[in-house]
């Protein structure tokens, strides 16, 4: 029964990564997309926010999986 418990908690995990980097690309482009709207620029604003969401999604990715080897945490 432990095993089905650690399994489902590891699929709850992976859940989580997958969400949170989607998130963050959908938050970036967003932000971006809007302060472009509304300043009028280019879409400067739209492409590197949304370069940062996507990074800042990958870097969750990989700090959590680095942080949870073991997962045990």
């Amino acid at each position: 029964m432990n095993i089905h418990r650690d399994a489902w908690k590891n699929v709850g995990a992976a859940g989580s990564l997958g969400f949170t980097l989607v998130a963050s690309t959908f938050l970036g482009l967003a932000v971006g997309y809007f302060l472009d709207k509304w300043l009028d620029t280019a879409p400067s604003f739209t492409i590197g926010l949304l370069c940062f969401g996507i990074g800042t999604g990958f870097f969750n990715m990989i700090y959590f999986s680095l942080t949870h080897k073991d997962g045990s945490k």
